[in-house]
């Protein structure tokens, strides 16, 4: 399994508005073969971070190609991207550690 965190700092005040527009781009990110986690807002202002997984590599691959190429992503990139200031994604491998449930 395959995880990528991503954390974006807002613009200022565009925390809301951001959010807003992320439930859209959730909403058909399985059809397109990601699997969503979770989203969380931290303790830094105007920081929005969220997970999402795939099987593999090469499922990775495929689900990001056909997802930022859809028609419903087109439609809402253009007011999503620019709230955001700057974007961190980490790609994290699970690891199998003994009790762990990975």
């Amino acid at each position: 399994m395959i995880h990528e965190l991503r954390i974006y700092k807002l613009h200022k005040g565009k925390q809301a508005a951001f959010v807003r527009e992320f439930r859209k781009a959730k909403s058909f990110m399985a059809k397109y073969g990601i699997t969503f986690v979770g989203a969380w807002e931290s303790d830094r202002p105007d920081e929005f971070t969220w997970i999402r997984a795939f099987k593999d590599e090469k499922a990775r691959d495929k689900a990001i190609e056909l997802y930022y190429a859809s028609p419903e992503w087109l439609k809402i990139v253009g007011t999503l991207r620019p709230m955001i200031q700057r974007r961190t994604v980490r790609v994290m491998k699970s690891l199998k550690l003994p009790g762990s449930k990975l």
